[in-house]
């Protein structure tokens, strides 16, 4: 075998080493996808999961690093239930040291800890919804035409008359070890209208195009997880967001499961 022969091959095996170890671009992640079940009983929103309510929600998978999926520095997970009042969401945060100052209404909650849901009920990629809420139960809601427009922060009046409740487990603000908290919401539908009018709530069948992230404070610099990687340091990338697939109601069962299964990539 020649030399030149030989120097080939082994640059050959060399590339297909380093290639072979490299993450795959998140464009090439499929969303993820999870079934929205119908309630016959809506949650009592108190700010625990415990409700019996809960027990027919579908859970979503462990949140993910936001750019590129894979652990995330924070754990999170979230179910859903729908009836026809509302979009209910349930989000559980591990979280060692709550930090939440703000106490203002569409104060940046996202400088600290909180949830934060963003929907475009049609998957267009515009005229979609955020929601925020801190470990202190201060809300932040607004929507956008487009991404980030208009800016700075979208339509800041728009009141979307979510309701939530947070329980904590520890102390916000101090400097003793925490465990996290848990934060119940409950959307009106009519939230998603822009005339005025009450829209009527999803059919079974319907899907909606939605991502979910946890922010977190940690000494002098943010972490953040999300439902869905959205391969750029954005949040606000509406082909990368996840589907919520509505569905009927779900018989009881034991426990909350994990009924997620991903899409095609976006």
């Amino acid at each position: 075998m020649s030399v030149a022969r030989c120097a080939f091959i082994l640059l050959a095996g060399w590339i297909a080493a380093c290639t072979s170890g490299k993450d795959a671009s998140p464009a090439e992640y499929a969303v993820p996808k999870l079934l929205v079940a119908q309630t016959r009983r809506p949650p009592n929103l108190d700010g625990s999961l415990a409700d019996p309510g809960w027990g027919l929600a579908n859970t979503t998978r462990a949140f993910v690093e936001t750019r590129k999926g894979g652990t995330a520095p924070i754990q999170a997970s979230a179910r859903l239930l729908w009836d026809e009042h509302n979009l209910y969401v349930g989000v559980d945060v591990q979280d060692a040291l709550l930090r939440a100052s703000h106490t203002e209404r569409d104060q940046h909650l996202w400088e600290q800890d909180c949830v934060e849901l963003m929907i475009d009920p049609d998957g267009d990629g515009r005229n979609y919804f955020e929601i925020q809420i801190s470990p202190r139960g201060v809300l932040f809601d607004t929507w956008y035409d487009s991404p980030r427009i208009p800016q700075p922060y979208g339509h800041l009046d728009w009141d979307s008359r979510t309701r939530a409740r947070v329980s904590l487990r520890g102390e916000l603000d101090d400097q003793e070890a925490d465990a996290g908290y848990t934060v119940e919401i409950a959307i009106p539908w009519q939230a998603f209208s822009f005339d005025g009018k009450p829209p009527a709530p999803p059919e079974i069948g319907d899907e909606w195009r939605a991502n979910l992230y946890v922010m977190d404070l940690i000494e002098d610099r943010q972490q953040a997880a999300a439902w869905s990687a959205l391969g750029i340091g954005d949040f606000h990338v509406p082909r990368r967001f996840g589907i919520l697939a509505f569905e009927g109601p779900m018989a009881k069962r034991e426990g909350a499961q994990t009924l997620e299964s991903p899409e095609a990539p976006q």
